[in-house]
């Protein structure tokens, strides 16, 4: 492949990657509203599931009633009829047909909305599952995004941090050379002074045993046994051992 070709397909390739990060990013705020759109649906699912249990239990309680006045009514028409009042006991079984029909209707009612009410009851705690769980993975999914951008600019970061420490430590390596020409340079400046006044002169007589006074113990020693009249050495007896007498 050929430069351009290689350039040509690098430039396509960040293209891309920027593509695809932003549609990344897309992404995650259409979930995030999708997200937000399930719970408002929800709100709402819970309000009409809160209307038809309030409808249910009114039914339920209206139930009740018919059925505690059906067996009022139903008592008291056996009493009429045992006390020889049939008009009475006629009115009271029209009242009861019309009760037990009542009930009939609300039951008949009931049995249609309780099964909804469970459906509704099942699909909205589903619903609530799924949103939770989804909601986990989006902030699993966003804390990992966090966390790779931290790593990312960590990383940058310590790059930089090599780069200047490595630009420190070459500065550092040139001052010590230059320290080491600057003190070469004073111990040169010195040695040519010192023969400039003769010093490294008398230095080097020193060091080669000429024309140097010795002042040590033995030299003094070596003096004075010297007569002071005669030029030659007289060597002193040496001291008795302690304790010998001849």
């Amino acid at each position: 492949m050929s430069t351009w070709g290689k350039i040509f397909t690098a430039i396509r390739g960040g293209i891309n990657e920027a593509a695809e990060a932003a549609a990344d990013s897309q992404s995650m705020r259409i979930l995030d509203q999708e997200i937000r759109d399930a719970e408002q649906s929800l709100r709402s699912a819970r309000s009409d599931l809160a209307g038809i249990m309030a409808s249910n239990k009114s039914v339920m309680r209206r139930l009740e009633e018919n059925r505690a006045k059906e067996t009022k009514d139903t008592d008291s028409a056996r009493a009429a009829i045992s006390a020889g009042r049939t008009d009475l006991a006629q009115g009271l079984a029209q009242r009861i047909a019309g009760t037990r029909a009542e009930v009939q209707r609300d039951q008949e009612e009931l049995d249609r909305l309780l099964p909804r009410q469970q459906q509704m009851l099942r699909t909205i705690q589903e619903t609530e599952a799924r949103i939770a769980q989804m909601k986990r993975e989006v902030e699993n999914v966003k804390a990992n995004e966090s966390l790779l951008r931290a790593q990312s600019a960590i990383a940058h970061s310590q790059s930089g941090i090599n780069t200047r420490l490595g630009s420190a430590v070459e500065s550092l390596e040139r001052i010590k050379k230059r320290q080491e020409i600057t003190a070469g340079r004073i111990e040169a400046g010195a040695e040519l002074a010192a023969l400039e006044n003769g010093s490294d002169l008398d230095r080097q007589l020193r060091e080669a045993g000429i024309g140097s006074s010795s002042h040590s113990a033995d030299d003094v020693l070596a003096q004075l046994m010297i007569p002071r009249h005669s030029a030659e050495q007289v060597l002193l007896p040496a001291p008795a051992p302690a304790g010998n007498k001849d």
